[in-house]
């Protein structure tokens, strides 16, 4: 029998209850906040993790402080808004001691798809929102899912276009990747390859929230998957606002 972690969690929003529902039943929570209370109050004696389930404007602020209180981190993703904002953020986990870990559930889901010459990347879902924060809800998983191929790839051009309620992108090296976004279907798809991501038999969230409280696994990859994901966007920003 493993003792349970004693937490701490900011955020309570429509995300933030699923993540809590798990939680209550694989650690200790000791308090519960929203981004607009002062977390600050809180007691962090005996605390071991604190979750940060609160909006991504947010993270930035909320995150450095509890990393500066020496407390170990779970960060909905993104970690930050920005490249540098979220490599400066594991530097202070790293000079404090402590672990900084950003969600990466789509790794749990442990699927199997094969890369080509020519690749293709489908999501659809009805939706709203803009082109950044399609980037940051969707493509962010994509990245991080690919990390591994795109990372060997060299003189990567990036080309993106929005056509209504789609995000179209493209990364060109020795091997071409599209992804298209479309928030606009009545249909929930969300493929690599043809390999189909939504179909999976285990709880891949609950799976991933007991591996980083446990200690079950590696930090320094989800280190490096996440800030990869953080730069991929920001490139893409920098070619939509042109």
């Amino acid at each position: 029998m493993i003792e349970k972690k004693n937490i701490g969690i900011i955020g309570c929003g429509r995300w933030g209850k699923k993540v809590i529902n798990i939680l209550d039943h694989i650690a200790n929570i000791k308090f519960i906040c929203s981004s607009k209370n002062n977390y600050k109050d809180f007691s962090l004696r005996d605390i071991e993790w604190v979750f940060i389930l609160t909006p991504d404007k947010t993270h930035n602020s909320i995150v450095e402080y509890f990393l500066k209180k020496k407390c170990n981190v779970f960060c909905e993703k993104p970690l930050t808004t920005n490249y540098h904002k979220s490599y400066n953020l594991y530097n202070l986990a790293k000079n404090n001691k402590v672990k900084l870990y950003v969600d990466d559930v789509e790794n749990y889901k442990k699927k199997i798809f094969f890369i080509k010459k020519n690749n293709l990347i489908i999501r659809k879902k009805k939706d709203f929102g803009s082109a950044r924060s399609l980037l940051y809800r969707l493509a962010y998983h994509d990245f991080y899912l690919l990390y591994r191929h795109l990372i060997l790839e060299k003189l990567l051009k990036f080309h993106a276009k929005i056509d209504n309620h789609k995000l179209l992108l493209s990364i060109v090296g020795k091997k071409i990747f599209n992804f298209e976004y479309d928030i606009n279907s009545n249909s929930k798809i969300h493929t690599i390859n043809n390999s189909n991501l939504l179909n999976f038999n285990n709880n891949p969230l609950k799976d991933m929230l007991f591996n980083v409280l446990y200690s079950k696994k590696n930090f320094m990859m989800n280190k490096k998957i996440s800030l990869f994901s953080n730069l991929m966007i920001d490139k893409f920003l920098e070619v939509i606002k042109k």
